[in-house]
């Protein structure tokens, strides 16, 4: 019986139910698209901001200080390594997957001298385009409170280096990569212009009086302290200053969440929170808690975060999710408000039925689940239409906006179901009380 009295209800009232689905569509599309959106555009995002550089470095613990000046780098002590064999266990932390690249760097003074001119620089070897093999070995991490946790590695290669972490440098020839055997160097800009060399030039590399003939297989623009050195192969490096499998410190692009209440207490001594707290802490994307793993997989490294490119990035996604929260905000609120007025048209419409069910015996329990029934098929219904819609538009705007295609997540479905409910049923909340409150005899009387 009610599912035949909701059946009429809605046949004869095909044009208001018609509006009241519109505005729960509408308000579904917007929340689909800007999920979608949310949930795909600005990881890619993050990934694309992780080009501009790294935001964490990691070096010994017991590295003398040092400044660099004119491209080149004073210390006033010993200078202390990390072992290149270590490299590939930043993939096996627990947030291996958000590390997307990273490059050792080796460097020394050497003097470079063209068939012009010779100047004293600093070479500095690192990976430009390198496939490194990840470890398979599975690792058992144990946290505070007997909680373990397992990280199964990613098997086959990771391809990484400066080309990863830094794809805005401006190179005039070629990159190097580990898969050539031509001991090619990169030259800076301002260095280039000093030696008068080219592309293609030939150049002699000189330490400690012994000498390595290059070739300049491109001119690097930066805008930093590379314009002024020799940037070549890492095993290149390791080779002229005879420091075989050493690097002297490690950047590294992470994607990382911002800081929050948690991030923020953990900062002094992580080790210092609850142990549940910590739990959460490590298994989160904060930057402290991925520097925290890199200390754990680099022995005898120190891992600090480069804050003003971390806070910025942060920052940046916040607003960017703020925004489309706001706008799916104002958006649902619109398609509620066009409810509201809809349902309570129908109730002054229905004012003389809901007052014989009532002189009949219906209880306002009853009256009010058949209107919330009636909320929710037209809910789901502009949920459905609102879906379709959504994915169109969420397409369109990435491509015009964002220059990226989405991949839509499956779970935006139900979610944009719920929401459209949601809306329909907070819409009706108000028309529904009001129809529990019609008098009968009044009603039926014609007053």
């Amino acid at each position: 019986m009610l599912i035949r009295i909701l059946w009429r209800s809605l046949e004869r009232r095909k044009a208001r139910i018609l509006l009241a689905v519109l505005a729960v569509a509408l308000g579904a599309a917007l929340a689909t698209a800007l999920l979608a959106i949310s949930l795909d555009i600005t990881d890619k995002m993050g990934k694309e901001l992780k080009a501009f550089g790294a935001n964490i470095v990691a070096a010994p613990k017991d590295r003398p200080l040092a400044v660099e000046i004119a491209g080149m780098r004073y210390s006033n002590g010993e200078t202390a390594y990390l072992n290149e064999s270590d490299l590939p266990k930043l993939k096996t932390i627990f947030w291996r997957n958000n590390i997307v690249g990273f490059a050792p760097f080796l460097s020394g003074a050497v003097e470079v001298s063209s068939s012009l001119a010779t100047q004293r620089v600093l070479l500095v070897g690192t990976w430009f385009d390198k496939d490194i093999p990840v470890p398979t070995a599975k690792r058992q991490i144990l946290l505070p409170g007997n909680a373990v946790r397992e990280v199964t590695p990613d098997s086959g290669t990771f391809t990484t280096g400066m080309k990863s972490i830094a794809s805005w440098w401006h190179v005039e020839g070629t990159w190097i990569n580990d898969r050539s055997p031509e001991q090619g160097v990169l030259v800076g800009r301002a260095l280039a212009q000093q030696l008068q060399v080219h592309v293609g030039d030939p150049l002699q590399v000189t330490y400690q009086e012994r000498g390595y003939p290059m070739t300049v297989a491109g001119i690097l623009s930066t805008g930093g302290v590379e314009d002024h050195q020799v940037l070549g192969e890492l095993a290149t490096a390791q080779k002229i200053f005879d420091l075989p499998g050493k690097v002297e410190r490690v950047q590294i692009s992470a994607l990382v969440k911002p800081d929050d209440a948690l991030a923020l207490r953990a900062k002094r001594d992580p080790k210092s929170l609850p142990p549940e707290d910590f739990v959460t802490w490590y298994c989160s994307p904060y930057i402290d808690a991925v520097t925290f793993q890199v200390e754990e997989v680099l022995p005898g490294s120190e891992a600090r975060p480069i804050r003003q490119i971390a806070e910025a990035e942060g920052a940046f996604l916040s607003r960017i999710g703020l925004t489309l929260a706001l706008v799916t905000i104002i958006a649902l609120a619109v398609s509620a408000l066009g409810v509201m007025a809809t349902m309570t048209a129908t109730v002054m419409e229905r004012r003389t039925e809901v007052g014989l069910m009532k002189a009949l015996g219906g209880q306002d329990l009853q009256i009010a689940v058949q209107f919330m029934l009636e909320a929710t098929a037209f809910g789901l219904l502009g949920g459905v239409l609102g879906y379709a819609a959504g994915l169109g538009l969420a397409a369109l705007i990435g491509q015009s906006v964002f220059a990226s295609s989405l991949t839509f997540n499956p779970l935006i479905l139900p979610i944009t179901l719920g929401i459209a409910v949601a809306i329909a049923v907070l819409g009706s909340l108000a028309p529904v009380r009001q129809a529990m409150q019609v008098n009968p005899v009044v009603t039926l009387r014609g007053e």
